[in-house]
């Protein structure tokens, strides 16, 4: 056993040697745990206070730094995690293998928006996949199958985000006299929102699926960070005093996306 773990820690610091004189934040390369050979992948986050390793599907791993941070000290890092690692990355793995086909949603519930629209399915004559709107609450997608389908409705929950949760943010905004430079609405898988050091803010457009209390708090969340972009005490403070419930509201975010549909998160 220990002679096994030996190995797999030498093996990591292989991995790593060749490239690490010209490694940049961002830059992909491989990491093989328990003889799985998976992505891996390093970024380098302005608000990022320590080093945080994510498992993500289908199946990579990623790793969190903060500005400057050394990318030497990964390999070290990586080894002594690695038997987490590689049974997050089973796990991961083997859930995404499971996940629930693609099954073409007869309504979308936007919670956030108190609309429910149908959906009915058809073929296109120009070949170009698209999603209309023909009648109140109902849309029509067509496209060559399933697959078009569904980027279709991606790009029409997109337009219907930018249309309902943008103005919504500037109203927030001026409410609370935090102001942000930009706004932008984006298909994140794993988060709700960000805010960069520059003020801009970006949105989820699975959003539209949470209730209406969550998605300003979101907002709430996001326009603190143009104040203080870090989790200090002192954001906690400034959020607190917008919303005194912020707690049980983070608490209900990180349990939120249950409320996205399958359909949505595949592929």
């Amino acid at each position: 056993m220990i002679e096994h773990e030996t190995e797999r820690r030498q093996g990591i610091w292989q991995l790593f040697k060749a490239g690490l004189s010209s490694r940049r934040p961002g830059l992909p390369e491989t990491l093989e745990l328990s003889g799985i050979r998976c992505e891996l992948s390093v970024h380098e986050h302005a608000r990022a206070r320590h080093v945080r390793l994510k498992v993500l599907p289908p199946g990579r791993v990623e790793v969190v730094v903060p500005p400057g941070y050394d990318c030497r000290r990964i390999p070290p890092l990586l080894a002594h995690h690695g038997a987490w690692l590689a049974r997050t990355l089973d796990r991961v793995r083997r859930e995404w293998a499971e996940r629930p086909a693609w099954v073409p949603p007869e309504a979308l519930d936007l919670a956030a928006l108190g609309e429910c629209w149908r959906v009915g399915y058809g073929g296109s004559p120009s070949g170009r996949a698209v999603c209309r709107e023909n009648g109140p609450c109902r849309l029509l997608v067509q496209g060559a199958d399933e697959a078009a389908w569904r980027a279709a409705l991606r790009r029409w929950l997109s337009r219907r985000a930018k249309a309902t949760l943008l103005p919504w943010l500037a109203a927030t905004s001026n409410e609370l006299g935090l102001a942000y430079a930009a706004a932008s609405v984006r298909g994140q898988k794993t988060r709700w929102g960000s805010c960069s050091a520059r003020g801009n803010i970006s949105l989820n457009r699975a959003l539209e699926f949470l209730p209406p209390h969550l998605v300003r708090y979101l907002f709430v969340h996001e326009l603190c960070h143009t104040r203080h972009l870090n989790h200090s005490a002192r954001f906690w403070a400034l959020v607190a005093s917008v919303e005194r419930d912020y707690r049980v509201y983070e608490k209900e975010l990180r349990l939120a996306s249950q409320r996205i549909p399958p359909w949505l998160r595949i592929g």
